[in-house]
């Protein structure tokens, strides 16, 4: 790319001047490097009255439709994700407090379960003295 002037779709200033839109910028020696150039074409583009600007002009009108119709499909796509997103939040949290009740219900029986063995304990005790010859 080294080209003695070029033009770009920006205004770019060099120095204390500036310049406009398609007026010829110098490159090298009292311009821009040609590193410059490539990353204000990369950045703005190739310059609109250029032939290589025009050939690569925006998506036809065709290119817009089946983009709208993807752009449809994704939004109806997402807004099913969003949907079952909001399910499955609601059945996790579901489950959380289920959880939780069963988790409560189980130190309950723990409990309970702890002091039937202590009455069975003494019940127990209870029939060995029962049994003893006296």
């Amino acid at each position: 790319m080294s080209k003695k002037t070029e033009q770009f779709n920006a205004t770019v200033k060099v120095g204390k001047k500036s310049y406009a839109p398609g007026e010829p910028i110098p490159v090298g020696t009292g311009g821009i490097t040609a590193e410059e150039a490539e990353n204000i074409r990369k950045n703005f583009g190739a310059w609109a009255g250029s032939p290589d600007a025009k050939a690569a002009a925006g998506p036809s009108s065709v290119d817009l439709e089946k983009l709208r119709e993807k752009l449809e499909k994704l939004s109806a796509e997402n807004d099913k994700l969003v949907a079952d997103n909001d399910r499955l939040t609601a059945e996790r949290d579901s489950a959380i407090g289920d959880r939780n009740t069963l988790l409560k219900q189980n130190e309950q029986l723990e409990t309970d379960t702890a002091t039937l063995a202590a009455e069975i304990a003494k019940l127990q005790a209870e029939i060995e003295k029962l049994k003893a010859p006296k």
